[in-house]
């Protein structure tokens, strides 16, 4: 049996006897990776050629006893580093110092299959077959590699570097020092890490791990400060904290390449050479959620949830917006019920209003001068206007307040405020719940806004030329009779359109506002970039840029509407109202005391008086000074200007402006102030009624200027807020139901009276006729 190979190595050998391979015919001689220090003796006789590979042993000398007396060619490997001491080698002997560049290499015939099989499956060897000969070549890895699956592969970047040859791991840098590059040789080339990395902790697979509080956009380069608010950088990356958002969807950020370089940095083995190694783009800006429950962000350190997650019903910028399926309440999304119920819903709230319409404009439509004392209709009709300038203003307050004025358990609050406010867009708002097509955006209702009083006015001119038309061509009225007639119409028409003008109109001005310039905030979307963006801040699905003609729109209704309204119903009562003023009588018809109890003004000399001087405000007129004392007319129309001045200028700038917190503040005070002073209602009851709804409106507006973190305090502040609101609604409901409890006990009575007076008159005939 001839032996060719004889394999040794991994075995610790630190010595071999002399002669121990004499005889041996073999070709090649495998003592790698043992622990021999010195070589003295002669382990070789023989005639043939060998070669022995001896690298990987920390060898520091090699005793010229070692060589063969005979002339046989020998060769050496072995690791040069650690030698102190080479012998004088015979002409045919040679050593070779094993490095990076000279690696030994072993070509074996192709009919020894089994040892080529041998080293295929040898940790730290690497072999090929070649083309021409069939031979099979093999080598140890070089230094800087580790055999990797039967492949010599490259020590990665980190804390690895691999000096010797054969390998199967590479060996660990120093604690905080790092290899930038693939295929590190030695310790030298192990540098400290980079700034802002944590130097007391191996470098691994980068070039060190970051301090707390310190992100990467590179594995192999510095670390920086996660200086932005929101953002959680505990795994070298960033990613979304709660309550807070990002978006990816601009040209300057890439989504897909954060998550594979996210990915990458997660990966803690050779694998992550199989992502990207960096990030390139820029990082999108972090912003706080305007309600901070709506951006969960759950798994936000995921590939999944890097983008950021609203919470169940959110969407869209900032998850302010509604998902299909949901309706938003005082900036907070609710899933829609049933079809039935939202139908049903609107019904109700249909009827309830032309109900209230008829109660409040039946009086004013038929007004009897003749008549000086207040009706039950004129004193609801007066406590309706109070509730709903209340409510009109605390529901544009709450809309524009952050959301850590409402607690989840009373966020019901807006759907009573849309009945009570009489906002027609806020009730049919619902409606997106039958149909995602019938959203009431605010360009939808800017549109709404501005047809809705040119289209009722027409409307109103349609039906007085009809009735005209029908009195005169069908009826043939006699000219008394059709001018008595046509005036009855016109005075029930301007009735209602007063009315609806004096309902509308707030809401009307905060849908023109929405779209001036003011209510367009401008987002930087990019860190430390010059890339922004412009939305609409009542819809952020709208970008301003679209919105130059509706600002124009805007500007002009202003001029047209907004302006005009309150100058034009100014002038129109102070026509009515100023010859009553020159002869000291009341414009509204009637005089009281200051209490419900109010004296008729029914004496021969009034009666004559008023016959010859007065003139009198027209029936429709009459709904807006009705309720005033004789000097304060016009005190309606600085009430409407109050609501539309409390509105303004949060529908323009938006209630974190810390200018409009001051002006707000100050309008409602002074509101309430001057209130207080002048007294200008008739009624106490009617006074005191909305000083309490002008102090409850400068509490509310305190209490949203004042930040609220503890959830016990905000739920505290809910139920104090929602109790404070809804006594309005509690006081008016309830003299409601005394008053019509009183109707309807007069009107037994009154029932009574007459059934005994015909009873009597009854008897009478009876005894008469007997």
């Amino acid at each position: 049996m001839r032996v060719e190979y004889i394999l040794l190595h991994y075995n610790k050998l630190s010595s071999l006897d002399g002669g121990v391979f004499t005889n041996i015919p073999a070709k090649a001689i495998f003592l790698y990776h043992n622990i021999m220090e010195m070589i003295s003796v002669n382990w070789f006789d023989t005639h043939s050629d060998v070669r022995v590979y001896l690298f990987n042993n920390p060898i520091r000398n090699i005793s010229s006893e070692v060589l063969p007396k005979i002339n046989t060619t020998l060769e050496i490997f072995v690791n040069c580093s650690t030698l102190e001491r080479l012998p004088t080698f015979h002409q045919t002997s040679n050593s070779f110092c094993v490095n990076e560049v000279d690696v030994p290499r072993l070509e074996i015939a192709s009919y020894q299959h089994q040892l080529s099989e041998s080293f295929k499956a040898e940790e730290g060897w690497e072999c090929s077959s070649s083309l021409f000969t069939m031979n099979t070549v093999c080598y140890p890895c070089p230094r800087g590699t580790y055999d990797n699956n039967s492949a010599c592969r490259e020590c990665p970047s980190g804390g690895f570097y691999q000096d010797e040859i054969g390998a199967t791991v590479c060996k660990r840098c120093d604690v905080g020092t790092f290899v930038n590059y693939t295929g590190g040789i030695t310790l030298r080339e192990c540098e400290v890490c980079p700034d802002g990395t944590d130097l007391n902790k191996p470098a691994g697979y980068r070039a060190c791990v970051c301090k707390d509080d310190f992100t990467r956009i590179h594995r192999f380069q510095s670390c920086q400060y996660c200086r932005h608010d929101g953002l959680n950088c505990s795994q070298d990356y960033q990613h979304l904290m709660s309550g807070f958002y990002w978006n990816w969807s601009f040209p300057t950020v890439n989504l897909t390449e954060y998550q594979d370089f996210v990915e990458n940095l997660r990966t803690e083995n050779i694998t992550y050479l199989d992502t990207p190694i960096e990030y390139k783009h820029r990082m999108p800006r972090v912003f706080r959620c305007p309600r901070s429950q709506s951006c969960k962000n759950p798994n936000s350190d995921t590939r999944g949830g890097l983008n950021g997650q609203c919470d169940e019903g959110y969407r869209g910028w900032q998850c302010i917006k509604c998902q299909r399926g949901y309706f938003p309440v005082l900036n907070s999304c609710r899933k829609c019920p049933q079809d039935w119920i939202v139908s049903l819903e609107i019904l109700i709230v249909s009827v309830l209003i032309i109900v209230t319409l008829t109660v409040v404009l039946w009086p004013h439509s038929r007004k009897d001068l003749r008549q000086y004392t207040r009706s039950y209709a004129n004193k609801f009709a007066a406590r309706i206007k109070i509730m709903l300038g209340f409510y009109q203003v605390i529901r544009e307050l709450t809309e524009s307040f952050s959301d850590t004025l409402w607690s989840d358990t009373l966020v019901y609050l807006g759907n009573v405020f849309s009945l009570l406010d009489f906002n027609i867009l806020g009730v049919i708002a619902r409606l997106r719940c039958l149909n995602e097509n019938l959203t009431m955006s605010p360009l939808l209702q800017f549109k709404i806004s501005l047809i809705t009083p040119v289209s009722t006015a027409m409307l109103s001119l349609t039906i007085y030329i009809v009735c005209k038309v029908y009195l005169k061509c069908w009826k043939h009225s006699d000219p008394r009779e059709l001018t008595a007639k046509l005036d009855k119409v016109k005075s029930k028409l301007c009735t209602v359109d007063l009315f609806f003008l004096f309902v509308t109109y707030p809401p009307t001005c905060a849908a023109i506002f929405r779209m001036y310039p003011t209510t367009c905030e401008t987002f930087n979307v990019v860190q430390d970039g010059n890339y922004s963006i412009s939305l609409l801040r009542s819809d952020v699905d709208i970008n301003c840029e679209a919105l130059n003609n509706y600002q124009i729109v805007a500007f002009v209704a202003t001029s047209l509407y907004v302006v005009p309204v309150p100058l034009i119903l100014l002038y129109v009562l102070w026509g009515h109202c100023r010859r009553d003023l020159n002869h000291q009588l009341p414009c509204t018809g009637h005089i009281s005391t200051g209490s419900d109890n109010d004296v008729p003004v029914n004496s021969p000399l009034m009666n004559e008086l008023r016959e010859k001087h007065h003139h009198g405000v027209p029936a429709w007129l009459d709904f807006l000074c009705e309720n005033y004392q004789t000097e304060f007319w016009y005190w309606e129309v600085v009430e409407l200007l109050r609501k539309v001045i409390q509105i303004m200028f949060i529908s323009m700038f938006g209630w974190i402006n810390s200018m409009v917190k001051l002006f707000t503040i100050s309008a409602s005070i002074i509101f309430l102030v001057t209130n207080v002073k002048v007294f200008p209602m008739k009624d106490r009851f009617e006074q005191l009624l909305q000083i309490f709804s002008l102090s409850v409106i400068l509490t509310n507006v305190l209490v949203a200027a004042v930040p609220t973190t503890s959830d016990g305090y905000v739920t505290m502040l809910s139920t104090f807020l929602l109790t404070l609101d809804a006594v309005i609604f509690i006081f008016i409901a309830g003299e409601a139901v005394v008053a019509m409890y009183r109707i309807g006990k007069r009107a037994t009575i009154s029932r009574r009276v007459k059934g005994a007076v015909i009873r009597r008159y009854q008897q009478i005939a009876r005894t008469f006729k007997v």
